[in-house]
């Protein structure tokens, strides 16, 4: 994959960004600060010269031209015919969203660091725990992550990675606050928020990795045109995704920063 919401073209072929856009990101940071003790969301604060996580969601992606060596940090090449996460096969070189998330969440924990690399990692472990919820950023068929897969969406050309980055999202009419009502609503009726907070970042990104194989790809229209049967299929997945990624980021950095889980 070349190097997971300003929002993904949708009108064209040109390469789409390995990632989930600012919606989808600042979803994700919404429902993980508001699961943080108080003592947690002050440390974010504090570490991030008093912004909240959700405002700096997507600075990962807005710093990585500037950063090329944390492009790959983004995304994992798992092949979808394989299984299991093979580090020596899938993250060379340390070049991976697995990594990633787990150095940086070392950094962020060591209170030793100063406060300046905690803030980075901070930041970079808020984004890339979005990003490896957007199931393409686990899932490749030797295509780019599906930005080698030109189809057709709402009319306009796009690639499979575009629209399962935000094209789908927005096509649910809904804003930010919206959706993160709604999971809020959601979350109150669920006993296995705890089980879902648990787990591994491997675990996580393989889920991801399976979701692209079952969903993204199995449902693919042959003709390329995405169509309301694909999107109401889609619609759940990125719903409980989204979700997934809050829970897990607040209980990341309530492990890190708060001492215990919320």
């Amino acid at each position: 994959m070349p190097g997971f919401l300003l929002l993904v073209t949708l009108l064209g072929f040109g390469p789409a960004p390995l990632r989930w856009g600012p919606d989808g990101h600042r979803i994700v940071a919404d429902i993980a600060l508001q699961r943080l003790s108080p003592a947690a969301a002050d440390e974010t604060r504090r570490l991030l010269g008093g912004q909240n996580i959700n405002e700096v969601a997507s600075w990962a992606d807005d710093v990585r031209r500037a950063l090329p060596a944390t492009a790959p940090w983004h995304y994992i090449d798992i092949e979808i015919s394989d299984t299991s996460y093979v580090p020596s096969r899938d993250c060379k070189e340390n070049a991976c969203v697995i990594w990633a998330v787990e150095s940086r969440m070392a950094i962020l924990a060591d209170k030793t660091q100063p406060d300046s690399a905690r803030a980075s990692a901070l930041k970079f472990v808020i984004h890339f725990v979005g990003d490896l919820h957007q199931p393409l950023h686990a899932g490749e068929r030797a295509d780019k992550g599906g930005n080698d897969v030109k189809l057709t969406f709402q009319g306009k050309l796009s690639n499979l990675h575009s629209v399962w980055d935000s094209g789908i999202l927005l096509s649910f009419g809904q804003s930010d606050a919206e959706i993160v009502h709604q999971l809020d609503d959601e979350m109150a009726h669920r006993s296995d928020l705890e089980a879902t907070a648990g787990g591994s970042v491997t675990q996580w990104v393989m889920q991801s990795h399976d979701l692209a194989r079952d969903v993204v790809y199995r449902n693919l229209p042959n003709s390329l045109e995405i169509s309301p049967q694909y999107i109401a299929a889609a619609r759940p997945v990125i719903y409980e995704q989204l979700l997934r990624g809050g829970v897990r980021l607040g209980a990341l950095l309530e492990h890190a920063l708060g001492g215990g889980t919320k």
